[in-house]
């Protein structure tokens, strides 16, 4: 009597319906995991440029410099997948610094923002606050 060597189609069938099982569960895990990082990445530079721009008001005593423009916080993001902005301009007194996503990064319709009184908004493609949202389908 010979012995069969190998495996059935059926043995390998199930091998890759788990595998596939597998993949489905970890890969939407693996994204989420990558996105809160790059959230986390900006937010801290978003903190990051409300203590410059603090910076700049305990030395001048207004938001803005010398020659009447915001201050260019645009090298903290250089190596983020978000871009930043005054939004809107940056007067003596007050400022709203926003952060929006690089679409090119996978951030699209990701943005944070914060003021001179440190309130904090964000939108995520799943919902927007009034706080840091840290991942898509946090809420505050």
């Amino acid at each position: 009597m010979q012995k069969n060597q190998g495996f059935s189609l059926i043995e390998l069938m199930i091998v890759v319906v788990i595998v596939g099982i597998l993949a489905s569960i970890a890969v939407p895990a693996y994204t989420d995991h990558i996105i809160r990082g790059k959230i986390a990445q900006g937010v801290e530079g978003l903190s990051e440029a409300k203590v410059r721009m603090e910076q700049v008001f305990n030395s001048k005593r207004s938001y803005k410099l010398d020659d009447g423009s915001c201050p260019d916080l645009s090298g903290l993001f250089a190596d983020l997948p978000f871009t930043i902005a005054h939004d809107p301009a940056c007067t003596a007194t007050t400022f709203n610094l926003k952060i929006s996503g690089k679409s090119a990064n996978g951030m699209s319709g990701y943005w944070y923002s914060i003021n001179e009184s440190g309130e904090k908004k964000s939108a995520t493609p799943a919902t927007t606050g009034n706080c840091w949202l840290m991942s898509k389908g946090a809420s505050c």
